[in-house]
Formats: C-alpha cells, structure tokens, sequence
C-alpha cells in the first residue's frame, strides 16, 4: 500500500469503518488480488555500480527514513528511538543519541542544527555535533523530516499544519493551517526550499508556496482537481516531495496528474494526467516519474512529452527517482537499487542492499547515491561516471 488512509473531519483525525478500510486498501492496491511483482530483471553491470560502505542504525521501521547531510556527516533516524552520524567518506559512526521518544518524521539539518520530530510531537535539535540545543513541541506528530533553513525549523504535522520554529530556540514563529479533505493519504513527503519559499504537497491535490521567513502563504495552486463519485475514488494528494528546478517546481499527486509550476506565481507550465506515490526527479532536459505502478516514465521538462518508459518493474513498490550522472536510479521492495539510462530508459546496472524495501527517496550526495532501507541500514553506492 503506497500511503495510510487517513479520515479527518475539522481537526480530529479519525478512523476508516472496516469497510471503508477494505476498500481503501483495495483502492491502493494493498490486497492479495494486487499483481504480482515483476520479475528481477537480470541486468548486465555497465556502470560499475557498488556498495561503497553501509551501515547500520536502529531496527526495523515501517517509517520512510531520510538521511540528512550534516557537512562530512551523513545524520540518521533509527527505529525506534536513534539518532545517529555517520562519516560520509567510509562510513563509521561518528556519534549516536538515544531519543526520550519513537522518531516518526526523520531528520533534518542545516546551519549547524540538526531536528528530529517524534510520534508524540516532540521536535528536538541538536548541535552537528550531537549535543543537545533545545525542545520543544508541535500540535501533534510529526510525520515527515523538518526542513531547515533561513534561521527556521519547518514542521509539517498529521493534523495538516505547517508550523514555523526559530532554530536558534525552538519558539514558535509561525503556523499555517487549512480545512483538508475528508480523506487523505498519510502524507511523509519532504518540503523542500528555494530562494526564501517553502514548498509542500498538499491534500486535495494542491502545491502550497509559503514564505519561510513569516509563513505567509505566496501562492496555491492545484496539480491535479479530485474526480470521482465516491470520497475514496477523489483522494487525490501530492504526497510525494516536489522538485524545484530553475524558475519551475515540479510535483505529482495520486490518482491526478504530474506537471511543473512557475515557481514565482504558482502559473501551469504543463501537467499530464499521471498517478504516482513516489515522486519525480528533474534535470535540465528531462522530469523523471515513478507511476503508482512502478513504471519508470522520462518527459521533457519544457512540455511534458513522453521520451520514454521502463515497464519491467511494475507492482515492486519502486521508490522515488534520482538522478545522478548519466542515469537514474530507484529502489525497490526487495532492496534492490536499479540503475537506468537516462537516454532511453535500459537498465545499465543493479545493487543489492538488504533485502528490505527501499520507500524513501534515494540521495545522490556528492558521487555517491544514498539510500535508508526500512531494516534500518545506510548504504552508500558508487558507479564509474
């Protein structure tokens, strides 16, 4: 199942019937008639693709875990209650925290201050050293990485609100609020930051800009309008991390459509219908989509016209894209990490992890691609560029 279905009414989050849930999880393809996952594609190594180190933090998770760069130090949540560093260059942990609560969000970093959220709400920061700096709480739990910048802390919480903490002390700045929808997919998606904005996924298929430094809202403006007859068939949701590029931002919502925005006035460049959980990367030819299949799609970035589209890994829960070099890289339920060409979509390498699913978005940081798996181990992956 790509995301939780989440019933919400005002601000209290409330529980799907049975019935409902049966038939949200068949909606998300969570039942025992989903496909069977494609096969593991046998792929012949032309990139010289490897684990250049891995190592371990806390257990298994259900979480979508991101690592966050803190200079040399590569900062890790672990189930259930761990924050660790861990040297960028080899591996090693350089120093481990043990939390007072189970993480839920991740972690984030920036400015020299690392923030974790926690199943109760609890936000607390620490120095890149791992000294602690201060705590403080938000309206409830946070579910996806704090994002750090501009002297703030942002927040996004299960209720819906964004909130805005000073970074220097944890006191509460500003909050955004809005009225959602009376259903919605558990959102774990990253905001993201770009000349002074922030930039989130919303419920109901809306992108959201907001001024970081005072929480002002710049502009909201649909991806994808929810369709259907039923609440269930209008869910409709970015709850995949947008991608800034140049002047545009770019996004998919489930059961909607994928496009890019002007990142000014929140002004339709193109969009295309598209459904996807797991998000899209960009670069300055080409925006690369995992569907809600597992299909792995190229479009040129300037109108949304297909280039290309790699159908062999369908129903393996394929993660987000990244683009690093020449091609593109995803993870899969399985622990695999699967190289592809950015030119036409071939398979050119593959990395095994650890068995274990791939659900957050991999990283490419510095040469290397990073990725968390949810048996709670790091690795970092090299090819021949």
């Amino acid at each position: 199942m790509p995301s939780k279905i989440m019933g919400m009414k005002g601000m209290a989050l409330r529980r799907l019937s049975l019935a409902a849930m049966t038939a949200a999880l068949a909606a998300c393809g969570a039942t025992s008639n989903q496909p069977e996952p494609s096969p593991l594609p046998t792929v012949a190594d032309q990139i010289g693709a490897q684990v250049a180190w891995r190592d371990g933090v806390g257990g298994k998770t259900d979480f979508r875990f991101l690592p966050a760069q803190a200079g040399d130090r590569l900062i890790v949540a672990g189930a259930p209650a761990q924050l660790q560093a861990i040297d960028m260059n080899g591996g090693g942990a350089r120093w481990k925290v043990d939390l007072p609560h189970p993480v839920a969000g991740g972690v984030g970093a920036g400015e020299g201050t690392i923030v974790v959220g926690t199943l109760k709400g609890d936000l607390l920061a620490y120095g890149y050293d791992g000294q602690s700096l201060w705590q403080t709480r938000a309206s409830t739990e946070i579910i996806s990485p704090p994002l750090v910048a501009d002297g703030i802390v942002a927040v996004r919480t299960a209720d819906g609100r964004i909130t805005g903490f000073s970074a220097a002390d944890g006191s509460r700045k500003w909050q955004y609020q809005r009225q959602m929808p009376a259903l919605m997919l558990r959102n774990f998606a990253p905001m993201v930051t770009d000349h002074g904005l922030l930039f989130a996924g919303m419920a109901g298929g809306r992108l959201l800009a907001l001024r970081l430094s005072d929480g002002t809202v710049v502009w909201d403006s649909p991806i994808a309008q929810p369709r259907g007859a039923t609440e269930l068939e209008r869910v409709s949701d970015v709850v995949a991390p947008p991608v800034v590029t140049g002047n545009l931002v770019c996004a998919v919502a489930y059961q909607g459509r994928v496009g890019c925005l002007n990142q000014n006035n929140g002004t339709p460049v193109w969009s295309r219908e598209a459904s996807s959980y797991a998000g899209v990367a960009v670069d300055d030819d080409q925006l690369y989509l995992v569907d809600d299949l597992g299909n792995v799609s190229a479009l040129d970035r300037s109108s949304g016209r297909s280039m290309w589209r790699q159908d062999k890994l369908v129903a393996r829960r394929t993660s987000a894209p990244v683009r690093i070099g020449d091609v593109v890289a995803v993870g899969d339920l399985a622990g695999y990490v699967h190289f592809l060409s950015r030119e036409d979509g071939r398979f050119v390498g593959q990395v095994s992890t650890d068995g274990s699913r791939i659900a957050a978005v991999p990283q490419v940081i510095g040469n290397r691609v990073i990725v968390q798996t949810q048996a709670g181990n790091v690795f970092a992956l090299s090819i021949k560029q």
